[in-house]
């Protein structure tokens, strides 16, 4: 069993664990800024490109802010903003228009809690890579021994690298690990399962 936090259109690692390992998904850590929990990293024409999710700020009270309780702030226009992102990023890849329709029924339901409307995505791509997976939320103390942080931490974003793989603007720039799963999936569709069980992380 190890521990994850929902994340936003996690990482190819982070789905690794998923297709590799017992997961249970735990919201009972204090919520921390710059951290997956609440932004993802496509890759665009101008390069690796970070989308963040705006939390609503408890004024004062950060103290009592959880992962069970980070609220998104929907007063902002952050939605269309982010798939207008992903749509110029993806648009030309081989299966973008394949996956878009269900993905943006999911991606534009009215959610209030941020780690909700991860698993809302996570439970969806699982469910496009036929990945059945039982979803187990808890809110139970994590034992750290089975929690890997870096899953979290932006700046290890890229800390382990995986088989190259064609890309959109593979042309302009060299090959960048472990982006978001939306990369693999809009680029490799139905091959994205069997990309992710042939292979261990360095």
């Amino acid at each position: 069993m190890i521990y994850i936090i929902p994340s936003y259109f996690p990482s190819i690692i982070y789905y690794w664990h998923i297709l590799n390992s017992e997961v249970e998904y735990n919201v009972s850590l204090k919520y921390q800024k710059q951290t997956t929990r609440n932004r993802c990293v496509i890759l665009s024409a101008n390069g690796p490109q970070k989308l963040i999710i705006p939390i609503k700020k408890d004024k004062g009270k950060n103290k009592g802010l959880y992962d069970y309780n980070a609220r998104i702030d929907n007063s902002q226009n952050w939605k269309t903003k982010h798939w207008k992102s992903i749509e110029n990023a993806y648009r030309s890849s081989p299966y973008f228009e394949f996956y878009e329709n269900e993905l943006s029924k999911v991606f534009f339901k009215d959610v209030i809690f941020l780690f909700n409307l991860n698993i809302k995505i996570i439970s969806h791509i699982n469910q496009i890579l036929g990945f059945k997976r039982k979803i187990n939320v808890s809110k139970e103390k994590i034992i750290y021994e089975r929690y890997d942080e870096r899953l979290l931490n932006v700046k290890d974003y890229f800390f382990c690298k995986i088989p190259e793989y064609n890309q959109v603007f593979m042309s302009k720039y060299r090959f960048i690990s472990n982006l978001s799963i939306l990369d693999l999936l809009f680029n490799l569709g139905p091959q994205t399962a069997n990309y992710l069980t042939n292979f261990k992380p360095n």
